[in-house]
């Protein structure tokens, strides 16, 4: 079933890549291999991300450590903790099928993954 998503994720990305090279990197590292799976953790946010903005996800946030500031984290997948931790430090969740429903354009997020 995770093959049929990233499927229609990626073909939803790929529309947008062909406006915005914010969207064609995006697109890049959806292709690129995920034999080793992408997995970052809370605390490497804090020392990767802008002081305003926020960062998108190539893999899966998982909930190790503490947020320190507010950020809008756009990821591929989040675990439970991770998701809990950054609405409870103030700052925006989404997951990315979702950010590309609302109109997301990618500005102000740095790539991280």
């Amino acid at each position: 079933m995770a093959g049929a998503r990233d499927k229609l994720l990626k073909a939803k990305v790929r529309r947008l890549a062909r406006r915005s090279r914010f969207w064609a990197a995006v697109l890049k590292a959806l292709e690129s291999s995920s034999r080793r799976g992408r997995v970052l953790n809370i605390y490497q946010l804090n020392r990767v991300a802008p002081s305003s903005g926020g960062v998108l996800v190539i893999g899966k946030l998982l909930g190790l450590g503490v947020l320190e500031r507010p950020l809008k984290v756009v990821a591929f997948d989040f675990s439970e903790t991770a998701f809990r931790k950054i609405l409870e430090a103030g700052g925006e969740a989404y997951y990315l099928e979702e950010y590309i429903e609302r109109g997301g354009d990618g500005r102000g997020l740095v790539i991280v993954g």
